[in-house]
């Protein structure tokens, strides 16, 4: 925990203060007290079961108000990381969050792996006009991106399952069966709301200062999902041989998910340097990994769109070569080991947590 973030868990005397002004906490779930004593106890069990820790949005008011500067805000920044750790079958989250070294030679990796492909596969080099379409043919584009998808898709699937195995099956858990329509049910009524809104940022703290945290939480979010799309699933109609139209309903979409990703990113440099929010003061490795390659996933994306309206070929090749070398790295590391598993992880556990009491009812 310590080597994740929680770098002053040892001056915790259990106190309960964090506890007490927790926004989250309910009566009866001793909330983060309990999850501190569980991780200096060394009761793995306790901390991978309880859906707790993701709840919390790092409003940074435990660690305000701490009297041992003990960081609980900090503490269960860490305990996300561990859990994610955890829930990953494969290990590999571990080495990225435990070495810098592995976290740099993946990137480089893959990008290496990704920029070989391309330099492999790629078609002609048109250089009377821009032919992005012929440069990088699409059919491939898109196989390397589906399969892309169905990568992410399995490694996050495992790790959801067994995250969904560690918090289900626990003692306190009764072994009542659940029914097939009661999963969906749930389901439909919980994931949508907490993924899409990300409301639970609301409840973490009421002050004026966190909701404008929420919001570029938001903006942030819809940015990502929003560009994952269209990069995704539309891509047949983006990359095409056709000059970039600025008033192209996609054009207008995607300007619209590079500004929110760019805003959201400057707010968030801005405050890590500055350590202006309790969320920013600590910065962990993985963290800045994150924000630099979504910050070259943008500028790179920027530039091509750029050369493209110029008719600068040559220019527009190298740059969307360079864009898709950032974008493979960014995706296939963030989404199933890191940052972004997050997004995943928090809708869950709520509705993993809504299982749990209709078992124990």
């Amino acid at each position: 925990m310590q080597r994740l973030g929680a770098t002053k868990l040892a001056r915790c005397y259990n106190c309960g203060t964090c506890t007490a002004i927790c926004p989250v906490t309910q009566e009866g779930v001793e909330f983060p007290r309990s999850l501190i004593r569980y991780a200096i106890l060394g009761a793995e069990d306790k901390l991978l079961s309880s859906v707790r820790p993701w709840l919390c949005y790092y409003c940074g008011d435990c660690t305000k108000e701490c009297p041992r500067d003990a960081d609980p805000a900090e503490f269960m920044m860490a305990l996300r990381r561990y859990l994610t750790t955890r829930y990953d079958w494969s290990g590999f989250s571990s080495l990225l969050y435990l070495s810098k070294k592995v976290e740099v030679m993946a990137i480089a990796v893959m990008a290496l792996i990704t920029g070989l492909f391309i330099y492999l596969f790629h078609g002609p080099l048109v250089m009377n006009r821009t032919e992005l379409a012929t440069f990088a043919p699409l059919d491939i584009v898109e196989a390397g991106g589906l399969a892309i998808f169905v990568i992410l898709a399995l490694l996050l699937s495992t790790n959801i399952f067994r995250m969904y195995r560690f918090i289900m099956n626990t003692a306190d858990v009764k072994r009542r069966s659940i029914s097939f329509k009661t999963y969906i049910t749930e389901l439909m009524k919980t994931l949508p709301i907490h993924f899409f809104t990300q409301k639970k940022i609301g409840d973490c703290s009421k002050g004026s200062s966190d909701r404008k945290y929420w919001f570029y939480h938001l903006i942030f979010f819809c940015g990502y999902v929003t560009s994952f799309i269209l990069f995704m699933f539309l891509l047949r109609y983006t990359q095409t041989n056709l000059p970039f139209l600025l008033f192209n309903p996609l054009s207008i979409v995607g300007i619209g998910a590079t500004g929110a990703l760019l805003f959201a990113s400057g707010v968030v440099i801005h405050g890590r340097i500055r350590k202006s929010r309790a969320v920013w003061k600590y910065s962990h490795p993985t963290d800045w990994m994150f924000i630099v390659l979504l910050l070259l996933t943008v500028a790179t994306g920027i530039f091509t769109g750029a050369f493209r309206s110029m008719e600068v070929p040559l220019a527009t090749y190298l740059t969307y070569s360079l864009h898709l070398m950032v974008v493979a790295p960014f995706l296939i590391l963030e989404v199933p080991f890191a940052k972004w598993s997050h997004l995943a992880y928090r809708p869950l556990a709520i509705y993993f947590a809504r299982l749990r009491e209709i078992q124990n009812d």
